[in-house]
């Protein structure tokens, strides 16, 4: 059983209120159940972004994944949808899903960014270089929301 941590605890709760709390207390055993279905061995710390949980895991065959779990949330649907379209080209590869639990086991990136490259010109042309792979025709369900920010 995974240990929340107390920072995402805080932020989900005041976020979401009663049912953040409420996903909160659920989340555990959300995790186990993902780690159990996709036969995953958890090998290191549970991190977390804004609105999901990320565990470093083991795959049967070896393979160095992550398995995020996110707050069920109609925002959090596309994710797997997108990464699906992009299918390992500018984004990491989506190995399993289960979108009725916000349950994903995907490719471990490394921890390389852009701040790494030696200089400004550098970075413009890797993050462009990136955007190009990015680019691609939606699908999949994927819908593209016109007159955003």
């Amino acid at each position: 059983m995974i240990a929340v941590p107390g920072a995402f605890v805080a932020e989900t709760c005041e976020r979401e209120g009663e049912r953040g709390r409420e996903w909160i207390d659920a989340l555990p055993g959300l995790v186990d159940r993902a780690l159990a279905r996709w036969e995953l061995t958890p090998s290191g710390g549970v991190m977390h972004g804004a609105v999901g949980v990320v565990v470093p895991v083991e795959r049967v065959d070896g393979t160095a994944a992550v398995l995020k779990v996110s707050f069920p949330h109609p925002g959090n649907v596309a994710e797997p949808k997108a990464l699906a379209v992009w299918a390992g080209r500018g984004a990491v590869q989506l190995l399993e899903n289960d979108a009725a639990a916000f349950a994903m086991v995907l490719e471990r990136a490394g921890s390389e960014s852009l701040r790494d490259l030696p200089d400004a010109v550098e970075r413009v042309v890797v993050a462009g270089r990136l955007n190009r792979r990015l680019a691609v025709t939606a699908g999949g369900g994927v819908s593209v929301v016109e007159g955003g920010c």
